[in-house]
């Protein structure tokens, strides 16, 4: 039962290319509904780990690396599909590969992670919600911009959000190195 939460995360994980071969297809309302699905175990694989205590290190890993897998498939369908935007989805494409390098840096250095935030949660949601939107409604242009600066401004509200952690994070390995140099002869 413990699994169950790791099983979901690891489903995402499998629906990112079914989401990039609908997208391919032009098949928006299936690739809008894979998402739905896909933001759907996001939110039970969280929900039951922490109802029932099944949190895992594996799944503490594993799930913002689901995170940041789908949001940059999604953003970077939708930069071949709304080529315009480009800008948009190219910042979130690199927020999020920032945060994924970041994050496996600090975990090769021995840095516990607390887990995800609850700015971070909103981030995940609104993604979810602005690019479910962008694929299943026919838009205008006019349309998709209000929901991409949405997307865009959470982003941007989570990274300050975040500063904090990544400083007391740094402080945290600049402490150790000192130490451990201290205790070389």
């Amino acid at each position: 039962m413990k699994n169950i939460p790791n099983i979901l995360t690891g489903a995402r994980i499998l629906l990112i290319p079914l989401f990039v071969y609908l997208v391919t297809l032009d098949n928006m309302i299936g690739a809008g509904l894979v998402l739905i699905i896909s933001g759907l175990t996001d939110f039970l694989d969280g929900r039951l780990a922490r109802r029932f205590g099944w949190v895992t290190s594996l799944g503490k890993v594993l799930d913002p690396i689901a995170d940041k897998l789908t949001q940059m498939a999604v953003s970077v369908c939708f930069i071949i599909k709304l080529q315009k935007f480009w800008g948009f989805f190219a910042f979130l494409i690199i927020k999020e590969l920032v945060m994924l390098i970041f994050g496996g840096w600090l975990i090769k250095k021995g840095v516990k992670l607390d887990g995800a935030q609850w700015f971070g949660k909103v981030n995940t949601f609104v993604f979810y919600g602005v690019m479910i939107a962008i694929s299943l409604i026919p838009m205008q242009s006019d349309f998709i911009i209000p929901l991409l600066i949405t997307a865009v401004a959470c982003s941007v509200f989570s990274i300050l959000m975040y500063i904090p952690e990544f400083i007391r994070c740094f402080r945290k390995i600049d402490k150790e190195d000192v130490l451990v140099n201290m205790e070389k002869p």
